[in-house]
């Protein structure tokens, strides 16, 4: 027996796997593997699926426009077919591969046991949030997995899935699964930023109305708020108590209770207004405080800070955005309520929008 011939009967096979969200560098990774193995002399084979067209017919391609030639099919069953003229091929790329369905997974480990280096390339979630199979199960047999990060394109941030985009605006969660497209059509979003929308059970958005100190004017600016509504909206009211209260006798809401009451409101109405009635920082239940209670409601949420315009109201609400801000909550203004006391000066508060870069109204 030859030395190559040896060489190949003892060589083990292997399985890689690179996934990650749309526009994480997926495709581009796998030429950079695809062609550092062609500089080593090695034969390889390369599919995608014939659905994805972007850029090109006859090769894989990456949003960069990097590329390398491959076989466009639309079924494991051809792949088969062209692999049994290339019999000697050492490395088999294939991009996409979630578009093969569950037959890639048997295909993938037959070449793998027939001592290829198998290295597979497509997205670890659907634009659902919900893991794309047959991905999960490559990557639970793989040798290999490298999760690529893209960044999200409305903050910046590690992003965590690919947004749908359908004119503009996210997409259904009972639209088509498989929707090719580009720049266009999806965009790399993070936890926060990505959206799924319902036809049924629409939810409302929350309005979070917290005071840089008590008796601030926070129900005041909740009226205000309320009339601006239009008059087939539905709207109502949560007030936030948490377990440090003036009142020993009050009853306060467990966490439990309070995330039942806000998920109803926001069943059955188009606005539910939630008014802190304390500190951010407060506990609601055991060491759980108001802010951690807000983020759960991130996606849904705005939140309102309303100060008493008087002097010396800078600090207050620095700090107040800033620890909003360090949460990635969603700002949408401050609101001045005019007060006896002496009012702070315009110039300031005008210097206090341009360190926020929030809007503000006076009233």
């Amino acid at each position: 027996m030859k030395g190559n011939e040896m060489e190949q009967v003892n060589r083990l096979g292997s399985l890689e796997v690179v996934t990650g969200s749309m526009f994480s560098g997926k495709s581009e990774e796998l030429i950079r593997r695809l062609r550092r193995a062609k500089y080593a002399k090695q034969k390889i084979v390369v599919f995608k699926h014939g659905i994805d067209n972007r850029y090109g017919e006859d090769g894989i391609f990456s949003h960069g426009k990097d590329s390398l030639e491959a076989y466009p099919v639309a079924s494991v069953e051809e792949m088969d077919k062209i692999m049994e003229k290339n019999i000697d091929a050492e490395v088999i790329g294939i991009d996409e591969v979630q578009f093969f369905g569950q037959e890639v997974v048997n295909f993938c480990k037959k070449y793998v046991e027939y001592g290829k280096r198998v290295i597979v390339a497509g997205l670890d979630m659907s634009f659902r949030a919900e893991p794309y199979h047959p991905m999960p199960e490559l990557m639970s047999i793989s040798d290999q997995v490298d999760k690529l990060h893209a960044i999200c394109m409305v903050c910046g941030k590690p992003a965590y899935a690919s947004q749908r985009l359908i004119d503009g605006k996210p997409a259904y969660y009972d639209d088509p699964l498989v929707m090719v497209g580009a720049t266009e059509n999806y965009e790399a979003r993070c936890r926060r930023h990505h959206i799924v929308r319902y036809r049924e059970n629409k939810r409302g958005k929350i309005c979070f109305i917290a005071g840089t100190e008590i008796n601030v004017g926070k129900k005041i600016v909740e009226d205000m708020y309320s009339k601006e509504i239009s008059e087939k909206a539905k709207y109502t009211t949560i007030v936030i108590k948490t377990n440090i209260s003036d009142n020993a006798e009050e009853k306060i809401d467990k966490l439990a209770e309070l995330r039942e009451k806000v998920n109803k409101s926001l069943l059955k109405n188009d606005f539910v207004f939630i008014r802190i009635t304390g500190g951010l920082l407060l506990p609601i239940e055991g060491n759980y405080s108001v802010l951690d209670f807000m983020c759960e409601y991130r996606k849904d949420s705005e939140v309102i800070i309303v100060s008493k315009n008087k002097k010396g109201s800078l600090n207050q609400i620095l700090l107040m955005v800033d620890l909003i801000k360090k949460v990635d909550l969603n700002l949408k203004k401050l609101v001045y309520k005019n007060s006896s006391e002496e009012k702070e000066n315009k110039e300031v508060i005008e210097r206090i929008k341009e360190i926020t870069k929030l809007k503000y109204e006076i009233i």
